[in-house]
Order: structure tokens, then sequence, then C-alpha cells
């Protein structure tokens, strides 16, 4: 049995994690160009184990373009549901899936999550144009996530 989600817009926020609580990051783009370089990563943060099945990790999409114009980064809380990370890919240009085993309250399940990430592109590419020499490092941009359940025997 699978579920199919309606796609969700999730807005850029500013994450405090702690290097220690990083339990992996999955490289899904590492582009360099002469004076800029770009780089798109799932980070999974370990909330560490509870007594139950609770979930243990918290996945973001983190993105960071540095350019001699300034340095922009912008984060991105896809779950903090995922009781078990499975895997993270880029299916094309900007769009990526990560795959995670969560528990309903019921029963075990496989969520997938599909991130079209294309409109942070554009907003990056806007926002470089407008602030033309001295860009801060923070942007605020979106990117639509979709997800998809599967029921686990």
């Amino acid at each position: 049995m699978s579920l199919n989600g309606k796609a969700e817009v999730v807005s850029s926020t500013e994450e405090n994690v702690a290097p220690s609580t990083v339990d992996r990051i999955v490289p899904l783009v590492n582009k360099s160009t002469g004076s800029s370089a770009k780089k798109l990563s799932i980070v999974l943060e370990d909330k560490g184990m509870g007594t139950g099945i609770e979930p243990r990790y918290v996945i973001y999409l983190g993105y960071a373009s540095m350019a001699e114009m300034g340095n922009l980064n912008m984060d991105f809380k896809i779950t903090d549901q995922a009781y078990k990370f499975v895997s993270a890919s880029r299916k094309s240009a900007g769009i990526y899936e990560v795959k995670t085993i969560e528990y309903d309250g019921d029963n075990m399940m496989q969520a997938t999550y599909m991130i079209n990430a294309i409109q942070m592109f554009a907003d990056e590419d806007v926002f470089r144009r407008q602030c033309n020499d001295s860009c801060p490092e923070k942007m605020q941009s979106r990117i639509t996530v979709t997800k998809t359940v599967k029921k686990l025997n």
C-alpha cells in the first residue's frame, strides 16, 4: 500500500545544529567554476536513541553558494520524523530524492521525499543580480517537497 501526499512548500529557516550531532552529510551537488562554488547536501542531525520507537533523525537540505561578491547559504528542514535514513540522490537538475523509514504510530513506513529546488536556484539568480557587489550571507527562498509513504511488512 502506498499513499501519495500533496506537494508542500518549505521555506528556508535559520537552523542551529551542533556539529557533534551531525551524523552524516550526503553531497548531492558540488560544483566549482572559477570564482564560485555551489554545494547542496542532505544533512542528518542525530537526536539520539529513545526508549521506544521514536524518530531519531532530523533531515535538512543545506545549500551554500560561495562567490567573490558574497557567500549565501540556506537550510530547509525536510523531516524530523526519520527513524532510519535510507538514501539520498539527485534525480535531475534541481530534483532530489530522500528515503527514510518512519513510524506512524501503528506501522513502520518507507517515506520518500521528492524535493524540487528549482525555485531556490532561480531565487538565488535574482538575488545576486539585485545585491550587485555585496550579498548578505542569508537569503530566503523555498522548495517544494512531496512525501509518499509505503507500509513495510
